[in-house]
């Protein structure tokens, strides 16, 4: 395994369609500074963490998922939790029905995603490059390698998928 790098931030790979027009996780995660000086309540931007926090209720993260800025594609939000200086954290949601997010990973370092809710066996983790495959469960977790590109997808007909994401920085 080659050694840990500091990494950037994760792109999208979606064909078409430039990061400019269309947010995704991995650039929600990019909460300037400035919005991070903000008080908790006023001048937060959709999208952006609340700055001097330490916990976020399950509560308040659903409520920023449902903020506008939120949304990353059809079907797929994320709410920037934690911009800190050696990591950043989301959350993420897949809406039933086979709702999916497609990244690349552009760090040098690996990504987390922890599956926080979701029917059994109905997460579905791809590395396209590779072929690998794997369902998962709540409380099922993945590492993201440096450099893959990769999709998640709710395969679930009825019940939305919440993910943890962990990028270094």
């Amino acid at each position: 395994m080659p050694p840990r790098k500091r990494p950037s931030v994760a792109a999208p790979i979606t064909p078409g369609r430039s990061s400019k027009s269309r947010p995704t996780a991995a650039h929600a995660l990019e909460a300037d500074d400035e919005s991070m000086a903000s008080s908790p309540r006023s001048g937060r931007q959709p999208g952006h963490p609340a700055a001097g926090r330490y916990t976020v209720a399950a509560h308040e993260a659903d409520a920023e998922l449902q903020d506008d800025g939120s949304s990353i594609g059809e079907g797929a939000r994320a709410a920037i939790l934690f911009h800190e200086p050696f990591f950043d954290a989301a959350m993420v949601q897949l809406e039933a029905g086979g709702s999916e997010m497609t990244e690349r990973n552009d760090t040098d370092l690996e990504m987390l995603y922890f599956v926080t809710e979701a029917e059994d066996g109905q997460v579905e983790f791809r590395l396209p490059e590779t072929g690998f495959n794997q369902k998962l469960s709540r409380g099922g977790e993945v590492l993201v390698p440096a450099g893959a590109a990769f999709t998640l997808r709710n395969m679930s007909p009825a019940i939305p998928a919440k993910l943890l994401a962990v990028v270094p920085r």
